[in-house]
């Protein structure tokens, strides 16, 4: 048994459940479009949401055309050089983001000019977030079991929300999809079905409510800055939504959260749930159409 890079706490890969869903993530998002290459590595990594060790040179640009060192996110939403690690003299290592498009965060701040790394950092490129660890030289990567593990393969099932092919050189992407999402309710009550791009995912109530609350929210705040648009407190789902449990907690939350995650997934519609500390949770789609739901 491993324990969590980034939390310590006992589990299956470099990253307990927990600590992977905290990371943000596209609906489209593989394994492999992550690629890396450190001929002369340091004592310092990033870790996806696979597990996979991503090791960092003195100095690492991260960027979203791979070359032959560095870190490649190959997603619109990293610019082509969109930030900087460098390891510093006395050991400490930083982040520089030179003006990428979306930005780079650490821990949810943003990144103005040079940040400063501690190990379990969530830093995040755009929209793909990646922790922060130190390397004694005992970090093993990841096993394509494990990865196999946490991930939907494409060759098995492609994720609903994927983008047509495009090319790699193309503008950094900013902003969110449109999709029509459609919220069916059971035929005999309780719970539902939520409708995408001509796939289905069946939900419970609470499932089902959770999904709606956050279209609903994203749609409402239109007028809100994109960057910042949609997000639910949770302190709000925790009150609002129909739990089986008298006294629901952040933890009932998370795991009700992890839950709708995986059925998603095994739906191969893509993981739809954004959360941020300190914002709450929200659709990382812009739902079109009428959101009232539907009878079967």
């Amino acid at each position: 048994m491993r324990r969590c890079l980034a939390c310590h706490t006992p589990a299956e890969t470099n990253l307990c459940e927990a600590c992977a869903d905290e990371l943000d993530t596209p609906t489209e998002f593989v394994a492999e479009q992550i690629l890396s290459s450190a001929p002369r590595p340091r004592d310092a990594a990033l870790v996806d949401r696979w597990g996979r060790l991503h090791r960092l040179e003195a100095s690492t640009a991260i960027g979203r055309v791979p070359a032959a060192r560095g870190v490649a996110i190959m997603h619109g939403v990293v610019s082509r050089h969109h930030a900087v690690l460098n390891r510093r003299p006395d050991g400490t290592w930083v982040v520089r983001d030179p003006g990428s498009s979306n930005g780079t965060r650490v821990n949810d701040h943003p990144v103005a000019n040079e940040t400063a790394l501690t190990a379990g950092d969530r830093v995040t490129f755009g929209a793909v977030g990646l922790y922060f660890v130190r390397d004694d030289g005992g970090l093993v990567d990841a096993t394509p079991s494990e990865v196999t593990s946490v991930t939907v393969r494409p060759e098995a099932a492609q994720p609903a929300l994927g983008p047509p092919p495009g090319d790699p050189d193309e503008d950094t992407f900013s902003g969110m999809p449109t999709v029509a999402l459609g919220f069916i309710e059971a035929p005999s009550g309780g719970g539902g079905y939520l409708d995408v791009r001509n796939r289905r995912v069946q939900l419970t109530d609470t499932q089902f409510e959770l999904l709606l609350t956050m279209a609903r929210r994203m749609v409402a705040e239109a007028a809100v800055p994109e960057i910042v648009r949609g997000f639910v407190p949770t302190g709000q789902l925790i009150a609002d939504l129909p739990w089986d449990t008298h006294a629901p907690s952040e933890n009932h939350l998370k795991q009700l959260v992890r839950r709708v995650r995986k059925a998603l997934e095994q739906a191969a519609i893509g993981n739809l749930i954004e959360s941020r500390r300190g914002f709450g949770y929200r659709l990382r789609v812009i739902p079109s159409g009428a959101l009232e739901p539907t009878a079967p």
